[in-house]
């Protein structure tokens, strides 16, 4: 019971199970930066989409920094930017969210947090603002070092969307992750959703590997297929977080 309590928050020591939006996959966990760190993060990801009525490759690039700014309290602010010939291509947005955990992972309960998001667009493909809510909960299968559940219900709102486009998006996504070494972890996860395009839906199998270098610097690998309906042919990721302690 007692290493449960003290698994259900990123302890002072590195946590290669920790898991954010696209590092090392889609899926993110419920847990906040470590409190008084600041985290820079950069997420890269390609993906080649031959449904998509413009052009099929896209190569996303998304600078992210984080602040345990209090107990259970993450607050992000991010410029993500497109490259490619996708439908979504020469496109940035200037984007802040917070994340909050309601409590800690217990013996029975997982943890559970929401992340709220906006995003303010730029760039030549300027489009819509977009706001996200998602619902997180992270569950240990034993303690520090056991494996996890995570499962996120998300939902993307668009202000201004073309007429080919939804004004709203659902997205289910579920991952499990486990330690191959004392410093590396395996994550696997299935997202299902709402493409942009109206009518258009997708499913994705993404598979990466955490690798903490030391307590303060993480660097991630992943790729991922899709499955069915217009799902992309497969995508990449990278990622690359460093910590700070500030307070």
């Amino acid at each position: 019971m007692i290493a449960c309590l003290s698994a259900g928050s990123r302890a002072e020591a590195a946590d290669p199970q920790s898991l954010s939006s696209y590092v090392p996959v889609q899926v993110e966990d419920a847990l906040p930066v470590r409190l008084g760190t600041v985290e820079l993060q950069t997420d890269d990801r390609f993906t080649q989409d031959t449904t998509n009525a413009k052009g099929s490759g896209l190569f996303n690039v998304e600078p992210v920094i984080k602040l345990g700014a209090l107990p259970g309290l993450q607050l992000d602010v991010s410029t993500p930017y497109a490259f490619g010939d996708q439908s979504g291509h020469n496109l940035g947005s200037a984007g802040a969210d917070a994340l909050y955990q309601f409590n800690q992972n217990e013996l029975y309960i997982p943890s559970f947090a929401v992340h709220a998001y906006y995003a303010s667009p730029f760039g030549a493909g300027h489009k819509t603002a977009e706001y996200t809510l998602r619902g997180i909960a992270t569950k240990y299968l034993g303690g520090q070092a056991a494996p996890r559940i995570d499962v996120q219900f998300s939902w993307y709102h668009y202000t201004q969307p073309s007429d080919t486009a939804r004004r709203d998006q659902l997205e289910f996504g579920i991952a499990t992750s486990m330690l191959v070494s004392r410093d590396a972890a395996l994550v696997i996860d299935f997202v299902r959703g709402a493409k942009t395009d109206k009518g258009a839906d997708q499913n994705l199998v993404d598979a990466g590997i955490k690798f903490q270098l030391d307590d303060t610097l993480a660097v991630t690998f992943g790729g991922g297929v899709g499955i069915a309906e217009k799902s992309p042919e497969f995508r990449v990721l990278v990622g690359l977080q460093k910590d700070i302690k500030v307070f």
